[in-house]
This record gives C-alpha cells, structure tokens and sequence, in this order.
C-alpha cells in the first residue's frame, strides 16, 4: 500500500505528495516556492544577507591579493567560492520560478494519472530513494554547519570553563575586514551577522539541490514507467480471443507509452534548460574550491590543524560536486535502461504500425537525457573524477 494513496483523492498541489511537503518549509524560508506570495522580497532578504558577508570577505581577499599574501588568499576563495555558489542556486530557481512552476504542476498531474493506472508504485519506488538521498545529503551539510559554527566559540567559552591569565586567540567564523570598525572589537556582533551569513549559504544549498534531486528522480521515473508499460502492453499480446480487439487494445497501450516518453522528454528539455547556465558556474566555482583547500591542505604540513581543516574543506567541495554528478548519472543509467527493455520486449509480435511506433522511440533512446553545462560538460559520475583529477 503506497503512502501517497493514504493520503486522498485529489492533489490539488505538489505538497500533498509526502515526499516533497518535507522541502516545503525550505522553499518558502528562502521564498523559492513558485506558488509562493512576496517570494521576490524573501530572495531579496536572502542576497542581502548572503552580500553583508561577501563585501567584507572581498575586502580581505583584495588585500590579500595587494599584499600578495598567498595564504590568505587561498583561505579565502573556498569561503568566498561558497557564498558565491549559494548565490547562484537562489537567483537560478527564482529567475526561472515560472519553469520550475510547470515542473511542480507536471509532477502532481503525472503522480494522480500514474495512480489510476495502478504504476504509480513504479515511480513511488524512484522517488523514495530520491527522497532518501536529499535528506541524507541535508543532514550531512546541517550538522558540518553546526560544527562550523560552534569552532569560534570555543575560546570564549573555555576562557570560562578553564579561565587563563590571558585571553585566549579568538578566531572568527570568516576572515572579514569592515574597514569602519575592528571586528574583533565586536567579536561576538561580528559572530552573529556572520553565522546568520552561513545559515543562510546552507540552507540554499541543501534546499536546492535536494529539491534538484527529487525533481531528476521524477524525471527517471517517468522512463522506468514507459519502460514497464512497455514491457506489459507487448507481454499480453493476445489478451483477446478477438484479433481486432486484441489488436486495437495493443495499439492503445503503446500509444500510452508514446505519450509517456513525451512527457519525460519534455520534463527533462525543462529540467535542462534550467539549470544549464547554473551548473557551469556552479562546476568552476568547485574546481577552484578543490584547488586552493587542496593546495593548502599540502602547504600546510607542518600545521596539523590548519592541514585537517583544509583538507576538510577539500572533501566537502568533492562531495558537493559529487552529489551535484549523481542525480545526472541515475538519470543516464534510467534512459540507458529503457532502451534495454524496449531491445528486450516481444516488439516483434505486435502489429506494424504499433511497431512503428516503438521504432520511433528506439530512434530516440540512442540520445541519452544527460543534463549538461551549457552543453560543455556533462554532470555524470565519469565527468566528476576527470574533475577532481584536473582540480
């Protein structure tokens, strides 16, 4: 018994579908909810606070640059890389909110057909490890926050807990310069605005890429149901004792399927029209962050701390840009499958405009759905490794 059928009759929205009301308090935090009201002041709120972070950290990383201090320089482009990259995410989903907003309507439409004609499992089943892998991905990212936050704090507190004869070296969450005031002057002001900052790069980051990743497990969906409605619709091809009824019902069946295949192309045409431009930005902004934490992490050596922290940062940068990868990779993997079950179906006993038909679709198979950046690179696992290689 699928947990969406427990849950009604009609679906008038896309949050009525469990597995995607659990980003719903995500999106409309950040105002990325396409049905959202007053979603335009929300993003704005959002660059404003993302912008009140990233002019200070421009002014260290000018200076830096000024003073040719390198190791500040590399200390701060993976920071700055972040934000930057959480920039990106908000602006991509909101610029093109309307798409998006065809997406979600497609989503609720496809899950209410696929539950009357009893598949909807097919696709429940896709989504579930969609599902499972977004709040995997969230919960790494939220507690690597938490612990990012609580760093610089941990000075001011053992001068409590384990008091000394000195202050102990305060270090911020990030290297800022304010110019009008000395922010360790104002350690803990400085403290708030920038963890405020932080929370909110997260948060845009884990918000859109999961909702990236349940989109694209959709998209895959969509081809295993056409794959086994196939698979079905050429197994019982002689359903009827009547031929022109058997044949009629055939025909019907596989027209379905067509009409199926249509929909997760064109899904997929949307999906990757919208992030294309997204992900090249987000792909360069990667390759700079593993190159400098890892660069870092070698300098470093003779320091055990700044070495593991540096290093820490180069995985983190790794596997963002390896669950960026992934989605596309399942989604390749899906329409390679497709082409597998329609080679392996009894096309060879259906009549020939139904075969017809089902050529047509083998025609299109041979072009996999990859999503791309801007067509430059394609996001699979094979792409991700050349990556890190060059990085």
């Amino acid at each position: 018994m699928d947990v969406f059928q427990k849950t009604g009759e009609q679906y008038p929205n896309i949050y009525d579908i469990p597995y995607y009301n659990t980003i719903k308090k995500y999106l409309r935090f950040l105002g990325l909810d396409p049905h959202q009201k007053y979603g335009l002041i929300i993003v704005i709120i959002m660059v404003i606070s993302m912008t009140s972070g990233l002019i200070p950290m421009s002014i260290v990383l000018y200076g830096s640059l000024c003073t040719k201090n390198l190791d500040m320089v590399l200390e701060c482009l993976p920071h700055l890389g972040a934000l930057l990259t959480s920039v990106v995410k908000i602006l991509n989903v909101h610029l093109n909110r309307e798409n998006f907003k065809k997406l979600f309507d497609s989503i609720t439409k496809e899950w209410q057909q696929l539950k009357l004609s009893q598949d909807l499992y097919i696709l429940e089943e896709v989504t579930i490890r969609g599902s499972k892998m977004a709040k995997l991905y969230r919960n790494t990212l939220l507690i690597c926050m938490v612990l990012f936050l609580l760093v610089p704090l941990l000075p001011p507190m053992l001068d409590i807990v384990l008091p000394l004869n000195e202050t102990r070296p305060r270090q911020q969450i990030l290297n800022v310069n304010y110019v009008l005031f000395d922010s360790d002057n104002y350690f803990f002001y400085v403290y708030l605005q920038l963890s405020w900052t932080s929370i909110v790069v997260s948060i845009i980051i884990v918000t859109v890429d999961s909702l990236l990743m349940l989109i694209v497990h959709h998209n895959s969906g969509l081809f295993i149901v056409c794959g086994h409605q196939i698979q079905k619709s050429t197994r019982h091809l002689n359903s009827f004792a009547n031929e022109v009824i058997s044949e009629r019902y055939t025909y019907k069946q596989i027209r379905n399927c067509v009409i199926m295949h249509n929909k997760a192309i064109d899904f997929y045409d949307i999906l990757d029209e919208n992030n294309r431009i997204s992900y090249m930005i987000q792909i360069g902004l990667n390759m700079i962050g593993i190159t400098t934490t890892a660069v870092q992490t070698v300098i470093n050596l003779d320091r055990p701390g700044e070495s593991i922290r540096s290093a820490v940062l180069c995985g983190a940068n790794q596997f963002h840009l390896f669950m960026l990868s992934l989605p596309g990779q399942i989604l390749i993997d899906h329409c390679t499958e497709l082409t597998k079950q329609l080679y392996n179906s009894t096309w060879y006993g259906v009549p020939v405009k139904v075969q017809r038909m089902l050529y047509m679709m083998q025609i299109r198979t041979r072009r996999p759905c990859t999503l791309t950046a801007c067509g430059l690179y394609e996001m699979n696992i094979e792409n991700f490794g050349t990556v890190c290689n060059t990085a």
